[in-house]
């Protein structure tokens, strides 16, 4: 039986919206019904603000894509 899998696009800006993301992300992540797209912009890719992306990929999250 081939399940449809639902695509969830969640866009990300900052360290502290992710932390409240962080347990639906990881939801979405492990679901077999859904799929997860995620977008990374602004502070997250940012030197200034510690380049937050990377807690993200360390979180075992594939961004796949990112906007300045």
């Amino acid at each position: 039986m081939i399940i449809n899998r639902r695509k969830i696009c969640v866009v990300t800006g900052a360290r502290a919206e992710y932390g409240l993301f962080y347990p639906v992300l990881k939801k979405i992540r492990d679901s077999d019904s859904l799929e997860l797209q995620l977008i990374a912009t602004t502070m997250h890719l940012s030197e200034e603000f510690g380049s937050t992306y990377k807690q993200i990929e360390n979180d075992g999250f594939k961004i796949d894509e990112t906007i300045e």
